[in-house]
């Protein structure tokens, strides 16, 4: 009833379902303080939302792995990777290595570690993540789309996105990635066949949009490209740092030095 009432963003009647939760029911009162932050989130802020789930979390007497996980991915989702990082790292130790469960966290806590910057630590569990499910296409994205955004193991980042590719071929994250690494190779027709497919999947992306109006740039379609261009500036997801690059492309064009912006 309560996620009812949230969904139809009928948010006080919601509230009042969960006030029947209490602390002694963990596992119905950890999804409380979640459905109570969403809310948060929607009339305030996700600063003020994370802030409640904090001081809530402080009541839950020995949180189970369950609850640790969530807020691992909490905080991974608010940025706090340092957080994440130190909590990934906690369940680690109590999750049989080899395990499906500990390539997971592995994955998750070298994505934290890839946001940091920190990409040695990032590629040696991504890589880990690997040799326990070799065939995970989000693993295989994730780590080779981060060595094509440093410029490294460019051919290898490829054979991995292509196989990544081959095992979900309908994830329009893996579809941009393959289509990016076409281009930084610059086989540039390759590229815009997978880009125009990831468009059609995530219209509203502004890395996609981003990506296609530079791969249109270089196979000379230039009108097209400005509109893929301009059309991010319009989106609200659009990161002010890419805003600004894209400005400057709308009026230089993608030159050789700004050719990963």
């Amino acid at each position: 009833m309560a996620d009812n009432y949230y969904l139809n963003e009928n948010y006080d009647q919601s509230l009042k379902v969960l006030e029947l939760f209490n602390s002694k029911d963990d596992l119905y009162y950890w999804f409380k303080i979640k459905q109570e932050a969403k809310i948060i989130t929607e009339k305030k802020n996700k600063d003020e939302a994370l802030k409640y789930i904090e001081k809530n979390f402080k009541k839950i007497n020995n949180p189970s792995t369950k609850t640790l996980f969530d807020l691992a991915t909490i905080y991974k989702n608010s940025k706090k990777y340092e957080k994440a990082i130190e909590l990934y790292t906690s369940i680690m130790g109590v999750v049989e290595k080899d395990s499906l469960n500990y390539a997971d966290l592995l994955y998750r806590r070298g994505g934290s570690f890839e946001r940091l910057g920190e990409y040695e630590k990032s590629d040696k569990d991504l890589l880990e993540a690997l040799r326990i499910i070799p065939n995970n296409s989000y693993v295989l994205n994730y780590l080779a789309y981060s060595w094509l955004e440093r410029d490294q193991n460019i051919n290898k980042a490829i054979l991995m996105l292509e196989k990544a590719y081959k095992e979900n071929e309908n994830d329009p994250y893996i579809i941009d990635s393959v289509g990016w690494g076409y281009f930084l190779v610059g086989k540039y027709n390759d590229a815009e066949k997978y880009m125009r497919r990831a468009i059609e999947l995530m219209p509203n992306d502004p890395i996609v949009n981003d990506h296609y109006g530079d791969i249109l740039w270089r196979l000379n379609r230039k009108i097209q490209a400005k509109y893929f261009w301009n059309s991010v500036l319009k989106m609200e997801d659009a990161e002010k740092e890419m805003i600004e690059k894209i400005k400057v492309k709308l009026i230089n064009g993608l030159s050789k030095n700004n050719e990963n912006l």
